[in-house]
Formats: structure tokens, C-alpha cells, sequence
């Protein structure tokens, strides 16, 4: 044991060198970037909500007209009494799109496909214009297919309303989360980088047969990378736990379980180890294990559901994500801030953990018996 705390403090030394900053600092910025970022499109997209102005003027003022245009879908929504107010009200840029209802019974109309009884006008071909359009789409496919007469429609189409699910972005729990799930994504790609680095005095030594006369002492082969895993973990360990403290220092509103956050970070340091060790498994010199690594994480994260949810992947490429570490790790995560179940979040991170120790105990039987052509 004293032989491996002798490497692992060989290691720390080596490997902070020029990077202790960057692992107190990085995680900070990260949090600083993301945040900034979300609030300017936070920011975006309530002013562009703040703009959507829908004006209408229509002949028919029953119910179905709610029915193609539910006032809760097109932001703020106002009748005028005449097509030529509804156009000078737009050439004054009070509303971004006009509907004119050309019909006194717009059912009727729908139902026998007459022509020429809905218009939208915009002063360009916006976006605005085409979202209007397709919620019209949808009120129109909806008087095709609910019912028989108008007071079943009327009916069948309360019953949709009351049963039909209800997404609001701003209340939701996954708006909440969103932005964590971003800036951890980020986290991930770095530390995994860092992770790489901290490895890297393996190979590096080996370059320059420093590991020579290491290994000439009494400290054995399992001994000297056991030494640089610990070290590796260590520095990890601390980097994780800066993480974690910036979400809660910097994001007062973030009220999270500190047990499970606590946990991840330690789980997600036995996944950058491993991921470190298999690159280095394959690398014969300090040029392919970086250029390696550096091919290697990025996919990595991404397969494994760092930014992009697994479930909107391929199904071939959802089966592979299972033997990833990565996708345990993210899936714990998104548990955490969702507030799952503690199983469900337990089972993730052992899952985790438990690839990642499998990967590492290869690496070390691998290593075990590499044949050293050295005499000591």
C-alpha cells in the first residue's frame, strides 16, 4: 500500500502540473456559459411569444371557429369587424398573421370542401404564418373527422380538449432540467479529457523508460498503475465534487438530493478512468492515444445520451448504448434532477460502475501480462 501512495502522489504531481486551475476553473465556467446562454434564449423566445400577434376577422363567430384556431395556440388573439381594418392593422405591424374567415358557417363549409373560405395573411412568409397555417390544418382535419353534425363535433371535440396532453414549456420539469442536462453534457466531454490526461504519465513513462527504473525499486508492475489509477481518481474525484458545489453556489434554485449528486460524481470518476484505460489499451505512442481519446469521447458522450436523448436514436444504436458506462451515468443524472426513483438511480450508477471496473480489471490483466522484454 505504501508503494501505491508513493505513485499516486508521483502522479498527482506530474499530472497537476499546469492544470490545477483549469480543474478548480473549468467546471465554474461551464455553469457561467451554459446559464448565459439559456437565459438569452429564455429571452428569445419570450419576446418572440411577446410578438406573435394573431388578428382575425371571420363571419362566423360560433364555436368552431375556436375549434380551428384555440386561442391558448396562437398567443395573443383578437377579432376586428372588417377585412380592411384587419390589413391596416397588420401593415402597422400590430399583429404578425391575419386569418379571414370568408363563411357564415365555417362547418358546413369545411365539411363540403368549398373553396376560398380561410385566408392568412402575413407581411412575409414567416414562420409565424406557417405555424398558423398548420393549426388551422389540424382544426380543419378534426371537423373531417369528429362526428356527423356540428353539435357532435362540439362534443367529440370538448372531449379531445379535456383528454388531449398539454405540454407547457415554462412550468415544465424538463425546462427545469434542460439546462443542467446541457452544462453537464459539456462536463462529461472535458472530463473525460481530463481524465485522459491524468492517464496519460502511464504511457508517457514508458515512452521515456522512466517506468524502467521505477519498476527497478521494490515497487511492482500492479503496484506502479495501481499508483496512477488512484491518482487519476483522485484528481477526478475533486473535479466532480467542483462541479457539483457550482451548481448549488452558482444556481440557488437548485435543490437537488447532495447524497445522489455526491455519488455520481464518484461513479462518473470510475468512468473517466476506464474510458482513459481502454484508449490507452489500443495507443502505442502519446500521439495515437490523444488523437485516439480525443476521436473517441466526443461520439462517446453522444451515444450515450450526453446531449441528444437515446430514445430518439436508432434502435441498433439504442442496444449498443447499453455497454457504454456513459449512458448509465447520463440516465442516473437526468434521475437526479427529475427526482426518480432512488432504485432507478441506484441501478443506474451500479451499472455504471460495475462496466467500468470490468473494463478496468482487463486493462490490469492485460497489463499483467505483457511481456516485459526488460531485465532488471
Amino acid at each position: 500500500m505504501k508503494n501505491i501512495m508513493i505513485i499516486l502522489k508521483h502522479n498527482l504531481k506530474g499530472t497537476m502540473k499546469g492544470w490545477f486551475w483549469l480543474v478548480l476553473i473549468f467546471p465554474i465556467a461551464i455553469n457561467i456559459l451554459v446559464s448565459v446562454l439559456v437565459d438569452k434564449v429564455d429571452s428569445s423566445l419570450e419576446d418572440s411569444n411577446n410578438s406573435f400577434n394573431v388578428g382575425i376577422y371571420t363571419k362566423d363567430n360560433s364555436e368552431i371557429v375556436d375549434g380551428l384556431l384555440p386561442p391558448d395556440k396562437v398567443g395573443s388573439f383578437f377579432k376586428v369587424s372588417s377585412v380592411k381594418e384587419l390589413k391596416e392593422t397588420l401593415d402597422k405591424g400590430d399583429i404578425s398573421v391575419g386569418v379571414i374567415i370568408n363563411s357564415k358557417d365555417i362547418y358546413k363549409d369545411i365539411k363540403t370542401n368549398k373553396e376560398g373560405t380561410i385566408e392568412v395573411i402575413s407581411q412575409s412568409n414567416s414562420g409565424n404564418k406557417e405555424y398558423i397555417l398548420s393549426v388551422i390544418n389540424t382544426g380543419i382535419m378534426q371537423i373531417q373527422s369528429f362526428g356527423d353534425n356540428k353539435d357532435e363535433y362540439l362534443k367529440l371535440y370538448k372531449e379531445y380538449e379535456k383528454n388531449s396532453y398539454k405540454f407547457t414549456y415554462e412550468n415544465s420539469d424538463l425546462s427545469y432540467a434542460f439546462h443542467y442536462i446541457i452544462m453537464f453534457g459539456l462536463f462529461e466531454m472535458a472530463f473525460l479529457i481530463i481524465g485522459g490526461r491524468c492517464i496519460a504519465p502511464l504511457l508517457k513513462e514508458r515512452e521515456l523508460k522512466i517506468d524502467r527504473r521505477i519498476l527497478m525499486s521494490k515497487i511492482s508492475k500492479v503496484e506502479y498503475t495501481l499508483g496512477h489509477i488512484l491518482g487519476c481518481f483522485v484528481l477526478l474525484l475533486f473535479q466532480g465534487v467542483t462541479l457539483v458545489a457550482t451548481f448549488y453556489i452558482l444556481n440557488p434554485q437548485f435543490d437537488i438530493n447532495l447524497i445522489w449528486m455526491m455519488l455520481l460524481s464518484f461513479a462518473l470518476s470510475i468512468v473517466g478512468i476506464a474510458v482513459a484505460l481502454v484508449v490507452l489499451s489500443i495507443s502505442n505512442n502519446s500521439t495515437m492515444y490523444y488523437t485516439l481519446l480525443s476521436v473517441i469521447v466526443t461520439p462517446m458522450c453522444l451515444l450515450g445520451g450526453g446531449f441528444l436523448p437515446i430514445e430518439f436514436m436508432p434502435e441498433s444504436v439504442q442496444h449498443f448504448s447499453l455497454i457504454l458506462p456513459l449512458t448509465w451515468i447520463n440516465s442516473a443524472f437526468k434521475k437526479i434532477i427529475m427526482e426518480g426513483s432512488y432504485l432507478s438511480i441506484g441501478l443506474d450508477l451500479l451499472a455504471a460502475v460495475s462496466i467500468s471496473l470490468v473494463l478496468i480489471m482487463l486493462y490490469l490483466v492485460l497489463e499483467r501480462k505483457r511481456k516485459n522484454k526488460l531485465t532488471y
